[in-house]
């Protein structure tokens, strides 16, 4: 009976979810901040009408949604493309997050008496750009067609893919090192900062050899709606191995995108039918993923932090911009090209929501101050993101 009841609701959850996306449509704001705020009223922290079991289900739908996204993503770049945005693509994928975490690091020791370390430890959560926002944006501009002289949507999607396995990285990093310190032990950073590169090099090699291994097998079957269902289940198996074995070398992600771009490499124009399946798949994978993302938000935690929160944010996202500039420094982009890039990498969600309440969880002194504001840079960055990226690409980009 339960799982006829959590059927039920999902099918509820897609009705009044894409209706509610309409709706912030219609007053010119993005669907999915509408889908977001659709997430939060019915949630455990709004009216709390969601049942448990439908609960414990989300993540797996969301990770699902996040998935297909990613590997829509990968899809929708070229060969030709990858030439044109190498150098500035790896140090998107550094220096932003890098300076907004030890930013943020810093800060913390001034407006919330933290040490270095706990610091740290928040800088690392909310420096990771959210995929669940920008990636479905940057796919969006690639499908009208804008800002691809430059590739400018592909330059975003690559550093964004990478940027969160750095943040991400060094937040586990940062809290191994907490805890060290309270037992008296040692840590070897030196030894984590260099698995850094080694994880995206080993991803994007497995990425490679999972595509290669296609073009001899599973790219060869003829039936469309087969090899869109192979493929959706590679990339599920991808995305458990990590679940399952949290492998330091290996990004699932960051995997799945590159093997969504060696699809495209070794199938041609062949690789548009994949593309458009995937598409119809994520119609109603983006409904759940962003509402469920929604429902990972508590507005209450924010409270008696908002002020210092907001101050902290306004400063970090000031040195995190200045980080996009410093790493685009060399291209061909105008001005307007890269305040739009500025905007893109703004936007935090799906990392923040997931790591928010670990520290808290694990006893590290401050989690709920941490929790706190990681919340609030869901509600801050999310929406200013998300229309910015929506209401600036047509005045700040090309459609070429």
């Amino acid at each position: 009976m339960n799982y006829f009841i959590v059927l039920l609701f999902f099918i509820f959850l897609a009705f009044y979810s894409n209706c509610i996306g309409k709706i912030f449509e219609k007053i010119k704001f993005p669907s999915l901040i509408g889908m977001m705020v659709a997430g939060v009223i019915i949630g455990p922290y709004g009216l709390n009408k969601t049942p448990e079991l439908a609960l414990k289900i989300a993540p797996i739908l969301k990770d699902i949604a996040l998935i297909i996204v990613l590997f829509i993503g990968g899809l929708g770049i070229g060969a030709d493309q990858i030439k044109k945005i190498g150098r500035p693509a790896i140090l998107l994928s550094i220096i932003p997050a890098t300076l907004e975490g030890f930013a943020i690091a810093y800060l913390s020791t001034i407006f919330l008496n933290f040490t270095f370390i706990q610091g740290a430890i928040l800088g690392f959560i909310i420096a990771a750009v959210s995929p669940a926002v920008l990636i479905p944006s940057m796919v969006s501009l690639i499908d009208k067609n804008v800002g691809q002289k430059k590739s400018i949507p592909q330059l975003l999607l690559v550093g964004a893919s990478a940027d969160d396995t750095i943040a991400i990285t060094l937040f586990t990093s940062f809290l191994a090192i907490y805890f060290q310190k309270l037992d008296g032990g040692t840590f070897d950073f030196k030894m984590q900062l260099i698995l850094i590169p080694l994880s995206i090099i080993a991803s994007l090699f497995i990425g490679w050899i999972v595509g290669l291994v296609g073009k001899y097998s599973y790219l060869k079957i003829k039936n469309s709606g087969l090899k869109i269902i192979t493929i959706f289940f590679i990339c599920l198996i991808l995305r458990g191995i990590e679940n399952r074995f949290h492998f330091s070398l290996y990004n699932s992600l960051l995997t799945i995108m590159s093997l969504g771009f060696f699809i495209r490499y070794y199938q041609g124009e062949k690789y548009k039918e994949v593309h458009s399946g995937m598409n119809e798949i994520w119609k109603y994978g983006k409904i759940y993923l962003f509402t469920f993302v929604g429902m990972a938000i508590n507005p209450g935690l924010v409270g008696g932090y908002f002020f210092i929160g907001a101050t902290i944010l306004a400063y970090s996202l000031t040195i995190r911009s200045l980080g996009v500039l410093i790493s685009l420094i060399g291209t061909d982009l105008t001005y307007k090209e890269r305040l739009f890039c500025i905007i893109a990498y703004l936007p935090k969600a799906t990392v923040q929501s997931a790591k928010a309440g670990i520290p808290l969880q694990m006893g590290v002194v401050g989690g709920e101050i941490m929790q706190a504001i990681a919340i609030l840079s869901v509600l801050i960055t999310a929406p200013l993101g998300a229309i910015g990226i929506n209401s600036t690409y047509r005045k700040l980009l090309k459609n070429s």
